[in-house]
């Protein structure tokens, strides 16, 4: 596996998808209002690291990216906070009228988290920390024909990509990528 990250994704846009995002973390401003384009994930960890307090930035730093993968616009974040808010994420996907799907995977901590949204509801959570596991909500497609009883990293990672989304067992290869600084207030 690669580095741990935090991904969310939506049949959207870029755009729409990082408006609603700030619409639902109400404590995030924007530095400086621009996108930062970057032709490869090497470019993305460039930009994100240095302004992500949880790998050494400033305190209260962070960053996202962005890139599309077939339908779905994907964001991500390196400091593995997005995936905390739960319900912010409910709001994103009520204000974005879509299925939303967000995994985090940390394959060092043994860490996984897999949650699908619609229509503004969590409708699954899978979360294994420190070898315990959270289970809520009802089984969803993703789901059909494996059991969930011993929730790994291996079974977040096969749900996250039964949508057609990338592994986490690597850095992303697609781009172009698109970066975001900002404020965590």
């Amino acid at each position: 596996m690669s580095r741990g990250r935090c991904c969310i994704a939506a049949k959207t846009t870029i755009e729409a998808l990082k408006e609603a995002a700030l619409k639902a973390i109400d404590r995030v401003q924007v530095v400086d209002g621009t996108m930062h384009p970057c032709e490869d994930f090497d470019a993305v960890l460039d930009f994100c690291q240095p302004r992500t307090e949880e790998l050494g930035g400033a305190a209260g730093s962070d960053a996202w990216y962005f890139w599309t993968v077939g339908d779905f616009a994907v964001m991500g974040d390196l400091g593995q906070l997005l995936q905390t808010d739960t319900a912010a994420i409910a709001k994103m996907s009520e204000i974005l009228g879509e299925g939303v799907y967000c995994c985090a995977i940390d394959a060092h901590f043994n860490y996984v988290h897999f949650s699908a949204y619609e229509e503004g509801e969590q409708k699954r959570l899978l979360v294994l920390e420190e070898e315990l596991i959270v289970m809520d909500g009802l089984p969803i497609e993703a789901e059909h024909g494996r059991p969930t009883v011993d929730f790994s990293v291996e079974e977040g990672e096969r749900m996250w990509t039964f949508y057609g989304l990338p592994t986490f067992e690597f850095d992303p290869e697609g781009g172009p990528f698109q970066c975001i600084e900002l404020k965590m207030g």
